[in-house]
C-alpha cells in the first residue's frame, strides 16, 4: 500500500515501503539518520535466535512424528499378515498389539 507524505519543504513523496522510506530520510537526512532506522527497523538478534529455535524444534518434532508413524504402519502391516494366514497366531498378535499400545502410550504421555 502506497502512503504519500508530506515533507517539510511542501514537497510530496509517495512511499510504497521500508526501502522508499530509507531512501527519502537519507535523502533528506543523511547516511547516519538512514543506518540509525534501519538499526531500529531490524529484527532483534534475540528473536531471529529464537525463531531458528523454534524451527529446529518443529523439524525435530515432524521428524519424530514421520518416525513413530512408519513404526506404527510397520505393525499395522504386520497384523494384517497375522490375519490373513489360515490359523490366527493369537500370541504374535497380542505382541505386536503390545508394540502397539506401547508405542502409543508413550506418544501421548511422553511425548
Amino acid at each position: 500500500m502506497a502512503n504519500v507524505i508530506r515533507l517539510k519543504s511542501g514537497q510530496c513523496e509517495t512511499v510504497f515501503d521500508l526501502d522508499g522510506l530509507l531512501y527519502l530520510v537519507e535523502q533528506h537526512m543523511g547516511d547516519e539518520a538512514r543506518r540509525l532506522l534501519e538499526d531500529f527497523t531490524a529484527p532483534e538478534d534475540d528473536a531471529a535466535e529464537y525463531i531458528d529455535s523454534l524451527e529446529k524444534e518443529n523439524k525435530r518434532l515432524r521428524d519424530h512424528h514421520h518416525e513413530v508413524m512408519e513404526d506404527l504402519r510397520a505393525q499395522s502391516e504386520t497384523i494384517a499378515r497375522l490375519i490373513q494366514k489360515p490359523e490366527i497366531d493369537r500370541s504374535a498378535l497380542s505382541t505386536v498389539a503390545g508394540i502397539i499400545g506401547k508405542t502409543t502410550w508413550r506418544e501421548v504421555n511422553v511425548g
